[in-house]
C-alpha cells in the first residue's frame, strides 16, 4: 500500500488496486478500504456521505474477511473497466467472486465492485 502513505488513492493498475482492496478487508479497515474504493470520478469516500460510505464499507468488509485470496482470472469488462476473479478462503470456506475494477482520474484504478452474493456464508457468519 505504498500509494496510501504518500497520500496517494487508487493505484497505478487494476492488480494494484485489488491487492490494496484484500489487503484493507484483511485488516477490517474501513480508512484503509476507502483508498481503493471509487468510480471513473475518483475515490468513493468523495461522492458519499461519510455515514453511508461507512455503513457501505462495513458490509464490504465482513463480506471479504478472509484468511488468504488467490486472483484467479482477470478479463475486459465495459467500458475499459477490468473484471477481476478473485477466489476468497476463509475458514473452511472457499467462494468466488467477481471485482470490477475501473480507472479514475490520474490514471488511478479503483475497485468500482465486488460481487458480494457469492460470499454470503461469509457475510452471514
Amino acid at each position: 500500500m505504498g500509494s496510501a502513505s504518500s497520500g496517494a488513492v487508487g493505484a497505478p493498475d487494476a492488480s494494484s488496486a485489488v491487492r490494496g482492496f484484500m489487503a484493507a478487508a484483511k485488516l477490517q479497515s474501513v480508512q484503509s478500504l476507502s483508498l481503493w474504493w471509487g468510480d471513473s470520478q475518483g475515490p468513493t469516500r468523495e461522492q458519499m456521505a461519510k455515514d453511508e460510505l461507512e455503513k457501505r464499507e462495513l458490509i464490504m468488509l465482513k463480506c471479504l474477511k478472509h484468511d488468504r485470496y488467490d486472483v484467479v482470472g482477470e478479463a475486459p469488462a465495459t467500458s475499459g473497466a477490468r473484471d477481476i476473479v478473485v477466489s476468497v478462503m476463509y475458514r473452511d470456506s472457499e467462494n468466488t467472486t467477481h471485482l470490477t475494477v475501473v480507472a479514475g482520474p490520474h490514471n488511478r484504478w479503483y475497485v468500482q465492485d465486488v460481487d458480494l452474493k457469492p460470499l454470503h456464508s461469509v457475510c452471514i457468519a
